[in-house]
């Protein structure tokens, strides 16, 4: 029994090739547009630092946060994809030493609302490139 390969079988195989990575490369998509944010956080007009900062965009589930410093200051260590986030406080990061964890603490002197995703009307739009945001909090 012989087996009989055509003559074009090279080109067989190029072709297969070819749509091939023609296939993956359409499946390939750029990142999106990613902008850095950094900032302040006041709370009745005064810097407020005894807490996190956090960024949720709802649509894409994209979060991000970091601890406030003195007088209010933050800065995100990652860039964060564009659009608009949800801004709520989260408690401070506290580090693992040796013996019991310690409670994270939340300052009751910041409305309830404040600390929850769902409850805050905090929002920040973040743009591609350098952004700078103000987090205004208000007791009632």
């Amino acid at each position: 029994m012989k087996l009989l390969i055509p003559l074009n079988f090279p080109a067989a195989i190029l072709c297969t090739a070819m749509a091939f990575f023609a296939t993956l490369s359409v499946g390939c998509s750029q990142a999106p547009p990613v902008g850095t944010v950094e900032g302040t956080v006041t709370l009745n007009g005064k810097p407020y630092d005894d807490a996190a900062v956090m960024f949720l965009d709802a649509t894409t589930g994209q979060a991000a946060g970091t601890d406030i410093e003195d007088g209010g200051q933050f800065r995100l260590k990652e860039s964060i994809p564009t659009g608009t986030y949800s801004v709520y406080l989260a408690p401070r990061t506290v580090p693992m030493e040796e013996g019991s964890p310690e409670a994270v603490k939340i300052d009751k002197s910041v409305p309830e609302k404040y600390w929850n995703e769902a409850t805050t009307d905090v929002q920040a739009v973040v743009n591609e490139g350098e952004n700078s945001v103000t987090i205004e909090l208000m007791q009632s």
